[in-house]
């Protein structure tokens, strides 16, 4: 059975799993499956909106939160186990195909109990939540001052973000709450100035089972606690406030997502996502020419085959502008222990007003089983004519970077 390594997967979320996050050992083997030829993959990729997607949303979905030391509080997950559950109960006449260019619910049922997290073609481990996910959730909160999450909604605010290869979508997840975390007043005035979140993810149902339900438990603070359910008799509107601490359970009714609608309009806020091939991608962000002010991605980097199609998507999806000049090399024993964060011109003003788009890649140095490390995609960068610089590094247990790139 192949693993990239230790994921943050529902059986391991407790009051500890922080602890984990940085001192686990890999559990990688090196049983891999065999990667198909990249010949007979479909490369293009497909566009969905918000009002599409929302149609796939259940009824109810459960939730557990995720404590991180470095935020003060939780980020609220979709559960696993209740994404298999929504899967497996579709009535039959929606276990077909969907629209062209969609994806079979049939092949969602064949990897989202899969003993692997890759099927190369089929499925790229976006059910599940990975350390590199929680990396650029820490580096970004850094924005902030004494982790002020309305710090990082200022830093965000009127900028445009596109997060590759989203999965569970954590680090989306944290700036759309920080973002509406600012004060309403400072921001109902800005519903002119648009903020952009594009997430996309190799599979549609990953979209959909994980990533869109996320995003709505990311707003669940900022609604109006009478759509989150009605009130008993014997119960004031504020005992209808889930804790946002605790497990629980959100009934997804008309009115609440009406809701969640109504405040990114309100907030200025524009979701966009895209599902399939990073080729397709990077050819769809040539043609736009516009990029964004910031590009994410985490845990992309594992199989090398991919690396090209990669880094055409990173290269073509930041905004340009003055190029950078900053280099460094790395080895796969690196002792320089945890860095902190650089003190650099991005988190010193707002993200839209920097000279050029910034791109965050967070990534292990070594992936077992499957060839792809840290090092081989830096030099690879720089082969492209790109450059790199270290953000952030952790050395305990398998050892991850978040590596700032550019052209």
């Amino acid at each position: 059975m192949f693993k990239f390594d230790f994921q943050l997967d529902d059986e391991e979320e407790d009051e500890s799993l922080h602890i984990l996050i940085h001192s686990q050992s890999s559990k990688a083997t090196n049983s891999a499956l065999p990667l198909s030829s990249d010949d007979n993959v479909d490369k293009r990729c497909h566009h969905i909106t918000l009002e599409e997607l929302i149609k796939s949303l259940p009824e109810e979905i459960s939730y557990s939160p995720l404590s991180l030391p470095f935020i003060q509080t939780p980020i609220l997950r979709r559960d696993l186990y209740d994404a298999r559950f929504q899967l497996y109960n579709k009535p039959n006449d929606e276990n077909s195909a969907s629209k062209e260019g969609g994806e079979n619910e049939d092949d969602g049922e064949k990897y989202v109990d899969a003993q692997t997290d890759l099927i190369p073609g089929l499925y790229e481990g976006g059910l599940k939540s990975w350390e590199g996910g929680v990396d650029l959730v820490e580096v970004l909160s850094s924005v902030g001052d004494n982790q002020s999450e309305e710090k990082v909604g200022e830093w965000i605010r009127g900028a445009s973000v596109l997060e590759v290869g989203c999965g569970t979508s954590l680090p989306t997840h944290y700036l759309l709450r920080s973002l509406l975390s600012t004060p309403s007043s400072s921001s109902s005035s800005s519903s002119s100035i648009k903020t952009t979140f594009h997430v996309q993810d190799y599979n549609s149902l990953v979209l959909s089972l994980v990533t869109l339900p996320n995003l709505v438990l990311a707003a669940l603070p900022f609604l109006k606690p009478e759509v989150l359910h009605a009130p008993q008799d014997e119960e004031d509107v504020e005992d209808v406030i889930p804790d946002l601490e605790s497990p629980g359970n959100l009934a997804l009714s008309p009115a609440l997502v009406e809701a969640f609608q109504n405040l990114l309009v309100e907030r200025g806020i524009d979701l966009k996502f895209t599902y399939g091939h990073w080729t397709g991608l990077a050819d769809d962000l040539v043609k736009d020419g516009k990029g964004y002010d910031l590009v994410l991605t985490a845990e992309t980097i594992y199989a090398e085959e991919s690396n090209a199609s990669l880094l055409e998507v990173l290269r073509s999806g930041a905004r340009k502008g003055d190029k950078g000049n900053a280099k460094e090399s790395i080895g796969l024993e690196d002792s320089l222990g945890d860095l902190k964060v650089n003190d650099d011109d991005w988190q010193k003003k707002p993200l839209s007003e920097s000279a050029q788009g910034l791109t965050l890649v967070a990534a292990k140095v070594l992936y077992f089983g499957v060839g792809g490390g840290l090092s081989a995609f830096l030099d690879r960068v720089e082969n492209d004519g790109g450059w790199w610089k270290g953000v952030k590094n952790w050395t305990k247990g398998v050892g991850r970077k978040v590596v700032q790139v550019g052209w």
